[in-house]
């Protein structure tokens, strides 16, 4: 059975051990100083860098909105020459632009990119 140890860091040390152990998590780091190489995980566990939690967030929140389809929808409509100029379809597409602009902005911040105003 697997035992757990827990330590008490200031936030100065906590910052220190965060930036030696780099992308790697701080259990492994601490196991590998500890016991050394034998000590340390057989399989490496990376800690994702923020810009990676960033793109997952991105990707999770295109997976969770229904845009694609509606997008896919009112496109349907707009070559048919059917798209009725109802309130929910205005209310669709005003959505479907924020949720862009959105997007836009999380990846322009998780790839480092300078934003032109």
């Amino acid at each position: 059975m697997d035992k757990r140890l827990t330590i008490n860091l200031t936030a100065e040390q906590h910052a220190k051990l965060v930036a030696t152990a780099g992308n790697r998590t701080l259990s492994d780091y601490a196991r590998e100083q500890i016991f050394g190489k034998d000590g340390a995980n057989k399989k490496r566990i990376r800690k994702p860098r923020n810009d990676e939690v960033m793109l997952a967030r991105i990707l999770a929140s295109l997976g969770s909105s229904d845009m694609p389809s509606s997008m896919r929808d009112i496109a349907e409509a707009a070559r048919n020459g059917a798209l009725p100029e109802s309130p929910d379809v205005l209310l669709s597409l005003q959505a479907a632009c924020l949720t862009v602009e959105k997007i836009r902005l999380d990846l322009i911040k998780a790839l480092g990119v300078k934003r032109e105003d």
